[in-house]
């Protein structure tokens, strides 16, 4: 049975904002954790599992405020996600 682990991390510089895109937002960090494991089931085939969470730390962060050139409204980064899967081989 193999195990795999993942991690990655996502930082931003933040986008600009404000009258005619002279400032900008803050910078962010977003990590996220993941974790796969196959195994082989008698009479079944091989089965693989896998977890994924995005947002570890459930920090809120903005992408953009709805200010500057050509953005119409707010957006938010995603808050934290749980995610199961599970794959069947033949």
């Amino acid at each position: 049975a193999a195990t795999r682990l993942g991690a990655d991390l996502l930082h931003g510089s933040g986008l600009r904002s404000g009258f005619a895109n002279s400032e900008h937002l803050p910078s962010y960090t977003q990590v996220n954790l993941s974790a796969s494991q196959t195994f082989n089931v008698d009479g079944f085939g091989k089965l693989e599992g896998r977890l994924a969470v995005i947002n570890v730390f459930d920090r809120v962060y903005q992408l953009r405020d709805g200010s500057g050139i050509g953005v119409g409204a707010p957006q938010y980064g995603p808050r934290r996600g749980l995610y199961l899967g599970a794959t069947r081989y033949f």
